[in-house]
């Protein structure tokens, strides 16, 4: 499996802005770490799939042979991180295991992040800001009746 992936998927991460708040008090999480997997062999994917806990989505592009193409994510933190641990001593070369090691580094970050209360402030910016927006709702429904 580890040669397989290392030959075909792309280890990467999703680096969205996860929050565009002003406030200088939050710290918004890491990027997500993303394992992908694009495919033509069907029984290869539902076996890597299913390894994994994962399911296959067949994509609607086709190759230029006209064969249909299968796909296999993996992005859930806790599973990409244990996922990467264990696939790592069986890369071989650097290119390939300097992106996961990188990702492992993204996967401690949040671990960090988590445990400096990253969620807790998160959720209080997001009750601030709803109850901002509420308060501004209620104003311009006030000023209109």
């Amino acid at each position: 499996m580890a040669g397989l992936l290392q030959g075909e998927a792309n280890f990467t991460m999703d680096k969205r802005v996860r929050s565009k708040s002003g406030d200088p008090d939050y710290t918004p999480p890491p990027p997500t770490p993303i394992v992908k997997i694009d495919m033509v062999e069907e029984d290869i994917m539902e076996h890597l799939a299913s390894k994994v806990g994962e399911k296959v989505l067949p994509l609607k592009r086709q190759t230029t042979a006209k064969k249909n193409l299968y796909r296999v994510t993996i992005q859930q933190r806790a599973k990409t991180e244990v996922f990467l641990k264990k696939l790592l001593p069986y890369v071989v070369g650097t290119k390939t295991s300097d992106k996961i090691k990188q990702l492992l580094e993204v996967c401690d970050q949040y671990n960090k992040w988590r445990a400096a209360g990253g969620h807790s402030n998160a959720g209080r910016l997001a009750a601030k800001i709803k109850l901002e927006k509420d308060k501004q709702n209620s104003l311009e429904n006030s000023i209109l009746h």
